[in-house]
């Protein structure tokens, strides 16, 4: 027996909880959310999500995510290339970056 009444539905809802601190009840909400949504909303959510996983590159210098071959971080001059902060995901490259404290380059462990 179905839980949804469309199998549409029920594929999205069973493909969100696949998301990190995505559970049933959230699921459900934002697949409901999206279809109120104009048509072109929940369009360009899909093909960024697409266009995440086909068009994401890794900077060959220090492996932080990038659009392009080296990173913005490792192109900008102005860092101190000569003061290296080691760390084990991209997620912290990002929490080091908010602080606006660091201006030297990184070279990410887990990218």
């Amino acid at each position: 027996m179905n839980t949804y009444s469309s199998r549409l539905l029920e594929d999205a809802v069973n493909e969100l909880t696949r998301l990190p601190g995505i559970g049933r009840r959230t699921a459900l909400r934002l697949a409901l959310h999206l279809l109120r949504q104009d048509a072109q909303r929940s369009e360009a959510l899909g093909n960024a999500i697409i266009r995440l996983r086909s068009e994401v590159r890794y900077c060959s210098r220090c492996h932080n995510i990038s659009d392009v071959e080296i990173c913005a971080i490792c192109a900008d001059h102005r860092r101190d290339h000569t003061v290296v902060c080691v760390v084990e995901d991209i997620r912290d490259v990002m929490a080091i970056e908010n602080t606006g404290q660091f201006r030297g380059v990184y070279h990410v462990l887990g990218g």
